[in-house]
């Protein structure tokens, strides 16, 4: 029997759901001819019928290293996509569309570059867009494509762009759940409007959409502080979707809003002690160990980092050696301050926590928070003036739109602080445009090379003027007076806190009071300015 006989055999097999006896005949003759890519791709496509994606992803892999032929690349593809391994996805859909532009391909491509975008890869919102439109122009009808170039437009600033394809796609169908759920996060990010997002997410919750829908609802609510109906949403959620991180955390962080300690963190705890760099063996049971290495890894961001090391002196009683992970931007600093030892490499150790869970093994809830008035000092850098020094930070850096977006302000909106009685200087680092160069002031972010460059910057300031972000963190910990400007539906970690914050006692929030507008802000941060001249 010639091998199209066998190949037919085994699809006969396939058609009778007999896929063991089927894959015997490809196995038999992959013995025969290993390197043959027809062979190879036939085999894969059992395997992906059975739900058997990692096999089928090998053999695929193996084909691919052979042909470049479209049933290759193309199986490759959505088994990478199935697998959620959007990024080994992306160059493969691309090279299909390059060989034929099927609207398939773009659907998966497009929808490839949403998940990446909204899971904060910042790097591909462009190019997301530049798919997008090109499939926007071929497909104009595929509501898929449309909503993905939706999506692309929200996180590369095309709000109008984002706003009009979403509503193009719910034009075509009224009923299509995740775009209401997509319209609902453009009336968060775009306009504050959560009593209008929230009869989104409703929406896209009658019309199908699982436990995203509640998820959304429930993060929605808990910014508006209705914390019994986010706690309900979530639960929902959590019930579709058992253990899922993003769930637990946002149960977490609705509890944390008000405070409470004891529930939140029995949430919050429950997540996985792990990262894409590091999985944490042998969490530690909250005992002391005198006679052992606990070591510690930085779970958040930068600011989270700043925030949550003034728990590490805490562990120095209650271990032989303590090591932190640090990340080398923070090392320096860090080293100058803390009498523990730091590393960029995991260590040998025999028990580990997460940074940000330190408060709970500690048993320090929100009511005790430590070192509140300054744990981090730096030696002042050579900044002087005749003028009072006023530091500026307008940008915040998060993977998340729904934070980001509102923490981060425009320059143009520090206009009335932009005065001939000020000296002016820009803490930003990387800022996302040029304008700030308009203004009048001294750029010190461009020649910072670590964090300890900026704290010796703060620390020359008579007062720093800024968002939510690593910058004002650094600034609190350092007991460097600061302006902190807060969103109107802040951060979990500022509580409904609208002048203090428990975490720094030289933190004054400027809590938004109008949702679109900073102008009562910025006005009173003047006055505020105009006093400390006068004293």
């Amino acid at each position: 029997m010639d091998i199209s006989s066998r190949i037919n055999e085994a699809l006969g097999y396939i058609k009778k759901e007999d896929y063991k006896s089927a894959e015997e005949i490809y196995l038999k003759l992959l013995t025969e001819q290993p390197e043959n890519p027809i062979l190879l791709s036939f085999c894969a496509y059992l395997y992906m019928t059975e739900k058997r994606y990692e096999d089928a992803e090998e053999l695929f892999e193996k084909g691919a290293e052979i042909s470049k032929s479209e049933a290759i690349l193309s199986g490759l593809a959505n088994i990478k996509y199935i697998l959620r391994k959007y990024q080994e996805a992306v160059p493969l859909f691309i090279n299909l569309i390059k060989q034929e532009p099927k609207n398939e391909y773009y659907e998966k491509l497009t929808n490839s570059f949403s998940n990446l975008i909204t899971l904060g890869k910042k790097q591909y919102t462009q190019v997301a867009y530049e798919y997008g439109l090109e499939g926007v122009k071929k497909f104009p009808l595929d509501k898929t494509i449309l909503l993905n170039f939706s999506i692309a437009c929200l996180y590369s600033g095309h709000f109008a762009e984002s706003e009009k394809y979403c509503s193009l796609v719910l034009k075509q169908d009224s009923k299509y759940p995740a775009a209401w759920s997509h319209l609902g996060l453009i009336k968060e990010c775009l306009y504050c409007d959560e009593k209008g997002a929230q009869e989104c997410y409703k929406k896209a919750i009658e019309y199908g959409i699982g436990h995203s829908g509640y998820y959304d609802l429930g993060v929605s609510f808990s910014k508006t502080g209705d914390f019994e109906l986010a706690h309900e949403n979530l639960q929902k959620a959590l019930e579709l979707l058992p253990n899922n991180e993003t769930v637990m955390l946002a149960i977490a962080h609705n509890y944390f809003r008000q405070r409470n300690f004891e529930l939140g963190y029995q949430y919050y705890i429950k997540q996985n002690d792990s990262s894409g760099v590091i999985n944490l063996k042998n969490i530690w049971d909250e005992e002391p160990h005198q006679d052992k290495t606990i070591f510690v890894y930085p779970d958040l961001a930068y600011g989270d980092h700043i925030m949550f090391m003034r728990y590490i002196p805490f562990l120095k009683d209650k271990f032989k050696s303590v090591k932190v992970f640090v990340y080398p931007q923070l090392k320096r600093l860090f080293e100058e301050n803390f009498d523990v030892e730091f590393v960029e490499d995991i260590p040998n150790y025999d028990y580990s926590a997460a940074l940000s869970k330190l408060p709970y093994y500690l048993n320090m809830d929100f009511l005790n928070i430590p070192a509140s008035n300054r744990y981090l000092d730096a030696a002042p850098a050579d900044i002087k003036s005749n003028k009072l020094n006023v530091g500026i930070c307008w940008e915040a850096g998060n993977s998340d739109l729904r934070t980001t977006i509102h923490r981060s302000v425009s320059i143009k909106e520090f206009s009335p602080i932009f005065d001939d009685r000020f000296e002016i200087y820009s803490f930003q680092v990387n800022s996302s445009s040029d304008d700030y160069l308009k203004y009048n002031l001294t750029d010190l972010g461009k020649g910072f090379k670590d964090f300890a460059d900026t704290a010796s910057a703060l620390k020359s300031m008579d007062v720093l003027v800024s968002v939510d972000t690593s910058v004002a963190n650094l600034a609190g910990a350092l007991g460097v007076r600061t302006f902190m400007l807060l969103p109107y539906y802040a951060d979990w970690r500022w509580f409904d806190n609208t002048e203090t914050t428990e975490w720094y006692e030289s933190v004054k929030i400027f809590k938004q009071t109008c949702k679109n507008s900073w102008e009562n802000e910025f006005k009173r941060i003047l006055q505020e300015l105009t006093l400390m001249i006068k004293q």
